[in-house]
């Protein structure tokens, strides 16, 4: 079985695992807007305001400049242009 079975394409040109989406919801960094399962679909507003789509991707598809990362219980998705490769959204 593969770790990581749904990573989300955002509107804003990031790559999320349905482990951070997940995390995002439950802290309260994003709310739901709207779902639709099949295909996964999501419309959630983040802490900014700002609405984000999200569309469920093969992680098989991603870009040559992302790395997922497996950490513990965790899955993130890295940028991996940035000399900090930090996981999307950890950025200040």
């Amino acid at each position: 079985m593969d770790p990581v079975e749904t990573v989300f394409e955002a509107s804003d040109g990031q790559y999320y695992t349905a482990w951070q989406v997940r995390r995002r919801l439950e802290s309260g960094r994003w709310r739901c807007c709207l779902r639709q399962r099949d295909p996964d679909r999501r419309l959630v507003e983040t802490e900014c305001a700002q609405l984000l789509f999200l569309v469920a991707t093969d992680p098989r598809a991603l870009p040559d400049w992302t790395e997922l990362r497996i950490e513990r219980t965790a899955t993130h998705v890295v940028d991996t242009r940035s000399s900090l490769s930090q996981p999307v959204g950890r950025r200040s």
